[in-house]
């Protein structure tokens, strides 16, 4: 008998854990009201430049040249291109503006190109 109540009171209690636990997880991923204000943490997430928006600025402005390195963000990563979370330490993002090319003219992107591949690569895991 003893051993019954023991087991009841271990299955109300993992079941109300349950219940706690799904009910905090059902409020995180409730979808968010239209007239709600954004948290300044949902302006800078969405801030950050997606991948694609960062291959498109090293697919305009590197590839011509830089074929090998440039091809996708695994291949940056491999040759070291791109160190995540850290653009100064990244030849990708060192190089902006410094070298120069054969034709003569310097890795030139514009501002909001700096930003995008600066953002990209300080946000990455």
């Amino acid at each position: 008998m003893r051993n019954l109540i023991i087991a009841a009171i271990i299955g109300v209690l993992f079941m109300s854990i349950y219940i706690i636990d799904t009910d905090v997880w059902a409020a995180d991923n409730a979808p968010a009201k239209k007239d709600a204000v954004p948290k300044a943490d949902d302006k800078q997430a969405a801030a950050v430049p997606t991948e694609a928006e960062f291959m498109k600025v090293i697919n305009d402005k590197c590839l011509r040249c830089h074929r090998k390195a440039c091809t996708s963000l695994d291949t940056m990563k491999q040759m070291k291109w791109v160190v995540p979370g850290k653009p100064e330490n990244s030849p990708a993002y060192k190089v902006i503006g410094k070298n120069r090319k054969p034709g003569g003219t310097y890795h030139n992107l514009t501002d909001a190109e700096k930003k995008v591949v600066n953002d990209f690569i300080k946000n990455m895991n």
